[in-house]
């Protein structure tokens, strides 16, 4: 497909008694590209995925899937998307085999194909051996993988995945990463949520941070980290300072101290001897707090 499979122009939604719950949004997501909006729990992630997905419409701004429409032509985006929702689950009556096959069915497939697609899919996210098991009997977690086999498994090209690995176990994460991947490498996009820095920084092609509504940045894992004008951090409690510092941030009885080289992070342990405290080099999370709390600025 040509184009971009996601064009968000400055999207909001305005909720009854006057609470927002995104405040112009922008960006856009090309196919075969894992774009995860990253923020923490009423950032306004949902919402914009649910205004995505035709759940419910914008109060104002615009918005296209696959070239449609999301308001003007929401039933030709439907026929091209599928969407895990943060708190779905499976009909727990169904085995995982009967919950995707017949998924696919409602979706227009063939039972011949359903049965296909879905074997390799319960294959790929580590539930074939239980693909016979009532839902009942199922882990929290392996539940979550079924609901995630049922959307991949429909070959849209796009595809929204709000937090799809809440409450999933390392090894069941690792399974579903996998997999998203590899529905990425066929060209399909991916629009995933999480709050978790570092899920962000290890499976995205590209990050949307978002705060309170509003886009704060936007960029590849890796750039938005080598574009913060210090290297390292240093975690200590209580009032622990020194002068060599780049930035200072207080996170309750907590704070981060920032350091443009490794040396100066090294002096000021030593200034600071008998605190508790570890150096390392910044990451993602850094780069969240830095274009949040330090507003794109040192202090």
């Amino acid at each position: 497909m040509g184009g971009e499979a996601i064009v968000a122009e400055g999207l909001a939604k305005l909720y009854p008694g006057g609470v927002w719950g995104v405040r112009g949004v922008s960006f856009t997501s090309g196919y075969g590209e894992l774009v995860v909006l990253l923020g923490p729990n009423g950032s306004g992630k949902t919402t914009t995925i649910n205004m995505l997905a035709t759940l419910i419409k914008p109060t104002s701004g615009r918005a296209l899937v696959g070239g449609f429409d999301v308001v003007r032509e929401a039933w030709s985006v439907r026929r091209i998307i599928a969407v895990m929702p943060q708190d779905g689950r499976p009909d727990l009556n169904w085995t995982p085999m009967e919950a995707v096959k017949w998924y696919l069915v409602a979706r227009g497939f063939s039972v011949t194909t359903a049965d296909r697609e879905a074997r390799v899919w319960l294959e790929r996210l580590g539930l074939w051996d239980v693909r016979g098991r009532s839902g009942w009997e199922l882990s929290g977690g392996q539940r979550k993988r079924v609901l995630a086999a049922m959307v991949l498994a429909t070959g849209a090209p796009v595809l929204f995945l709000d937090e799809p690995t809440s409450d999933v176990d390392v090894e069941g994460k690792y399974s579903i990463w996998s997999s998203i991947r590899e529905a990425v490498r066929e060209s399909r996009s991916v629009l995933y949520t999480t709050h978790d820095m570092r899920e962000a920084e290890r499976i995205a092609d590209r990050v949307v941070m978002v705060k309170e509504g509003r886009v704060v940045a936007v960029g590849a894992p890796g750039r938005l980290v080598e574009s913060l004008p210090f290297n390292y951090r240093m975690v200590v409690s209580g009032n622990a300072s020194c002068s060599s510092r780049a930035a200072l941030v207080e996170l309750g009885g907590t704070r981060i101290l920032y350091f443009k080289g490794r040396s100066e992070a090294l002096a000021c342990l030593a200034e600071i001897e008998g605190v508790t405290a570890t150096v390392e080099p910044v990451s993602l999370e850094d780069a969240y707090i830095y274009h949040t709390i330090l507003g794109g600025g040192v202090g």
